[in-house]
């Protein structure tokens, strides 16, 4: 019998992937007046601010942005289990609803990342490029996430914040598409963690 510590091949890897979005200053172009465009992404839901929208406009483009967040966790987690770790919200004012997002990052941990490549290897991404690696599919999951609805329009019932009643509505939310396929897709950055030092204290 052999001694001493043994590696199992069936024992769980977690790997850590660092998600980065860019919503200003970058390629693509994210808008900020009321349309189905805009939004941007946010993890943040209306009354996880301190600031609530002053208007149905402001209301409606945060729903969008939260409706967006979790097309990307379910493209996330369409392959494998994630979990998703340290999400930094950069806005001009991050505790204020009527400030879009400029900046997104987060981590995404897989304990199985073997199956979300094995499911999208050899595939081209919404990129167009040749998905080979994790941190590519990651990325086209990604962004595949932020692009839901297309041109044509995704909807879904959703909670909406109410101005005029300091309520909550559940209302048909549609999101579209920020930008073409090509620019979010080069403002999205997936990188391998090579480290278990994630967060600082």
């Amino acid at each position: 019998m052999a001694s001493g510590f043994q590696q199992s091949l069936n024992q769980l890897s977690p790997n850590f992937y660092r998600v980065s979005c860019a919503f200003s200053g970058g390629t693509g172009t994210y808008p900020t007046a009321d349309g189905n465009d805009n939004g941007a992404v946010n993890p943040t839901d209306w009354n996880g601010f301190a600031t609530l929208p002053s208007n149905a406009v402001n209301a409606s483009r945060v729903a969008r942005g939260n409706l967006r967040w979790q097309a990307i966790l379910e493209e996330l987690m369409k392959h494998s289990d994630a979990q998703i770790l340290d999400v930094t919200v950069t806005s001009a004012g991050n505790t204020n609803a009527n400030n879009q997002p400029t900046a997104l990052a987060f981590t995404v941990k897989y304990e199985r990342d073997d199956f979300v490549l094995q499911a999208l290897n050899g595939t081209t991404d919404i990129g167009g490029n040749a998905i080979n690696t994790v941190a590519k599919a990651v990325k086209h999951l990604v962004v595949s996430g932020i692009q839901r609805g297309g041109t044509s329009g995704y909807t879904k019932k959703y909670r909406v914040y109410d101005p005029t009643g300091s309520a909550e509505l559940i209302i048909p939310i549609t999101i579209t598409r920020p930008d073409a396929d090509a620019d979010v897709y080069a403002d999205v950055t997936v990188s391998l963690v090579d480290t278990v030092t994630l967060v600082n204290a």
